[in-house]
């Protein structure tokens, strides 16, 4: 088996070496530009909290009197709070 010349130039480093091109801009005639809409929020994040059993059954109670889900009276409590 033949040894391997490192001597000659690898065509493969004339693609590396070579700077990207500049991508092109579309301008615009606006000065200033547009605001994108206010989008809702689509995700939610997790918590995991601890609470006393009887403030969980409370909340649960009370929740249900309401005709709503645990998860959405903490989040409307949630709500409240940092409204304050």
């Amino acid at each position: 088996m033949a040894k391997k010349s490192f001597t000659t130039d690898n065509p493969v480093m004339q693609f590396i070496s070579q700077p990207e091109p500049e991508p092109i801009r579309k301008t615009t005639n606006r000065k200033t530009p547009a605001k994108a809409p206010a989008l809702p929020e689509t995700k939610s994040r997790r918590v995991q909290i601890l609470v006393q059993p009887s403030v969980y059954e409370a909340v649960k109670a009370k929740a249900e009197k309401n005709g709503i889900s645990v998860n959405e009276a903490i989040g409307i409590a949630l709500k409240k709070y940092i409204e304050r």
